[in-house]
């Protein structure tokens, strides 16, 4: 059974970014997941049902780490506890096993994630594709509100589309589902649910990216405002072919 490549092998050669797996069985990897997904604003409430998964090799659930190498790293960090305090002390990378394969690493290390990106082999609801080998959906996908605009949303596609060509994954094409563009510029619903509107469209910045429309799905997500009024998004799926 061939072992995981170790995080050095993941950098992106034009970013400051390194990925971590997270341990299903850290109790303190558990906690900050939440504070980050409390952070980032959903799915807060089913981190414990991604523990199973992430030890199957369902999900392959990653850190995202700011690189040594980069010269910004220390300010950086310092910028992101200062938003969340909660998340001050570091973690270790104590993960044994990546995409449910044994593991091979420099593990013990102290790190202090900013966010965190997922691999999965199947989409949260069936009918959107059918699992296949070299297919993986990314999922989960955040970075620290507090770092926004400096490039690393970018350079954590950037290593996640790096790494997952490679053991143990040796993924062929990525895939993920994101809200369509036109709903940057509907200022009434954002209004009405108290929210900012996103400053960019992110099927657009997939688009940069090489990912393609395949699939439009109306209604498919709802949020009530304060009066009950449901306002429903309308979501695309993308696909990539990466190898």
């Amino acid at each position: 059974m061939p072992a995981a490549t170790a995080l050095s092998a993941f950098k992106s050669p034009c970013s400051h970014v390194d990925l971590v797996p997270w341990d299903p069985e850290s109790s303190e990897h558990l906690e900050r997941m939440v504070q980050q997904r409390i952070a980032c604003g959903w799915k807060y409430d089913v981190v414990e049902k991604w523990k199973p998964l992430q030890r199957e090799g369902k999900t392959t659930l990653q850190w995202v780490v700011l690189s040594a190498s980069d010269p910004d790293a220390e300010e950086r960090l310092m910028k992101h506890t200062a938003a969340f305090p909660k998340e001050n002390e570091p973690l270790i990378d104590s993960a044994t096993s990546l995409g449910g394969k044994p593991r091979s690493a420099d593990m013990g290390k102290k790190f202090s994630p900013i966010g965190h990106i997922s691999l999965n082999k199947e989409y949260e609801m069936p009918g959107y594709a059918e699992p296949t080998d070299g297919f993986y959906w990314i999922a989960n996908f955040y970075i620290s509100d507090a770092l926004q605009g400096m490039g690393l949303g970018r350079a954590a596609m950037d290593a996640v589309e790096s790494m997952a060509i490679s053991e143990p994954l040796c993924a062929e094409t990525l895939a993920l589902s994101t809200l369509a563009k036109e709903y940057v510029r509907k200022g009434e619903t954002w209004t009405a649910l108290g929210k900012e509107p996103p400053k960019m469209a992110s099927q657009d910045w997939y688009e940069r990216r090489g990912y393609e429309v395949y699939q439009r799905n109306e209604k498919f997500w709802s949020e009530k405002d304060a009066t009950g009024k449901m306002w429903w998004f309308t979501a695309v799926f993308m696909k990539k072919a990466i190898k």
